[in-house]
């Protein structure tokens, strides 16, 4: 069983009797499907439809209290978001990044723990205390992981997801929002891309000629060398050089240019479990 270490990620319990109302009222997904043995992934996003942090949301084993993680680098800001527009509700949020480990079994769904889908292939969560792991894990690490999520075609803060990223320009449409729910945060702005309108570009799987590696920042070019799309993530794993990038729509791109220093790679747009589900 190989077993990934997520406890740098900011943890937060959400807890009191308007949790559940509250909660649906920021996020994009239902939380009424997260449960103690199955966690959901949600969006947090401005009154303008675009992403504050993508989050994964179980809840504990007493069914009393959220617990959501996202990333590491959202911890302050994405804590302060979630917290702002608590006025009148019976409703805690607590930081508990410290308190918890965060281990998520790869592969693994018959294990007690809590089912998730992180990299597109289902495994399990373990929120554990310091000090109760135990010994045995077959740890990935952080380079084998990257190469690995890239493969799968999952997005990544920083990488693929920002501050100025619609939600279904990363896909997260179709794993991450519930358009039958009730109102939240950018829910209006959202709906409208869904129902009568689209993004202008989208996330896609990228392959590249291993002779000359790009680097994430470098353009997509179509055959008339109009830049069509961004490079945004590079594993180069044995000589299999993968990315992922965002591309205009009904484009197609045949070469992936580094302008400053005038050096060119041949790319494919390649299938991914991620973006083609």
């Amino acid at each position: 069983m190989q077993s990934i270490d997520l406890s740098k990620r900011a943890k937060f319990r959400v807890s009191g009797k308007d949790r559940v109302r509250y909660l649906n009222g920021q996020v994009s997904n239902d939380v009424q499907k997260a449960s103690e043995i199955e966690a959901i992934s949600a969006c947090v996003t401005t009154s303008k439809g675009r992403l504050e942090g993508l989050i994964w949301i179980s809840v504990d084993e007493n069914n009393q209290s959220f617990l959501i993680d996202s990333d590491s680098e959202l911890r302050t800001t994405l804590f302060q978001r979630l917290s702002k527009y608590i006025i009148a509700d019976d409703v805690e949020i607590v930081d508990i990044t410290e308190d918890y480990l965060l281990i998520h079994d790869l592969g693994q769904t018959q294990s007690n723990g809590i089912k998730s889908n992180r990299y597109s292939i289902d495994g399990m969560d373990q929120w554990i205390r310091p000090g109760e792991l135990d010994a045995g894990s077959d740890w990935i690490s952080e380079n084998a992981l990257e190469s690995f999520r890239i493969s799968q075609g999952v997005p990544k803060w920083g990488n693929e997801l920002d501050h100025k990223t619609f939600p279904q320009e990363a896909l997260l449409d179709r794993t991450s929002i519930d358009f039958h729910k009730g109102c939240y945060v950018g829910q209006e702005i959202i709906s409208r891309l869904e129902s009568v309108g689209q993004v202008n570009r989208i996330l896609v799987g990228l392959s590249f000629d291993p002779e000359t590696v790009p680097a994430p920042g470098w353009s997509l070019c179509d055959e008339k060398n109009n830049e069509v799309g961004t490079v945004t993530s590079v594993s180069n794993d044995k000589g299999s050089v993968l990315g992922l990038g965002y591309m205009k729509r009904n484009h197609c791109a045949v070469q992936a240019n580094n302008v400053e220093k005038t050096l060119q790679s041949s790319v494919k747009i390649r299938d991914t479990p991620f973006i083609d589900s």
